[in-house]
């Protein structure tokens, strides 16, 4: 009768040493794989924040040529640091207006996008040299300031199809960026991504 070795496999089976490295390879693999994976989430967050807000864009520049009249993407910052952002219609002729969003005199047309303050959204990573994606070296003015589009926050497009020259950036809070600009000209709307430690933007067709 064959009897096994002390530590070698049987023939129905495996030894105990077998099965310690194999649970040792799989722990190996499940641990390299976890911080690919977290990465993964941030940046497929960032890139349905920065999808739907060139979606609205999009939407915005067309209601405008579609009906006719003066239409803008208006953002609203609250004392949370969340960002909230929507279509409204110019209701009386004299563009979009913030005392005119508040007494319902521009209505507001679209869903309401909301970017909460922790999450990808609206935001611009500090302690990085983040370059202007003009090319014109480092990014300046107000770092607290996402939303390059004015004094008002407003992208207005008018039924010509011009708009307001824009740029909304739009952050991991990790590594990425994202920015979506609007040229005045036009009204076409592009997107920009940038991660830490890129010299330049690099375009991006989403």
């Amino acid at each position: 009768m064959r009897t096994n070795e002390p530590g070698m496999a049987g023939q129905d089976g495996i030894s105990l040493a077998e099965a310690v490295v194999v649970l040792v390879m799989i722990a190996i693999v499940a641990l390299a794989t976890v911080p690919n994976l977290g990465e993964f989430n941030r940046s497929a967050a960032l890139l349905g924040a920065a999808g739907r807000l060139k979606g609205l864009m999009f939407r915005c520049r067309a209601y405008a040529i579609m009906n006719q009249r003066s239409t803008g993407l208006v953002f609203e910052k609250r004392g949370d640091g969340s960002w909230r952002c929507y279509i409204a219609a110019d209701g009386d002729g004299d563009g979009i207006q913030r005392r005119d969003l508040e007494g319902a005199i521009d209505p507001i047309v679209s869903e309401v996008l909301e970017f909460a303050p922790q999450t990808a959204g609206l935001g611009i990573l500090k302690g990085e040299f983040v370059p202007d994606p003009s090319g014109r070296g480092r990014l300046r003015g107000d770092l607290d300031d996402p939303v390059r589009a004015g004094r008002g926050d407003i992208i207005t497009f008018t039924p010509q199809g011009h708009a307001t020259p824009s740029s909304v950036y739009l952050t991991d809070r990790r590594a990425r960026m994202r920015v979506v600009r609007v040229y005045g000209g036009t009204g076409r709307v592009i997107s920009l991504v940038w991660r830490s430690g890129w010299p330049r933007w690099r375009k991006t067709a989403l």
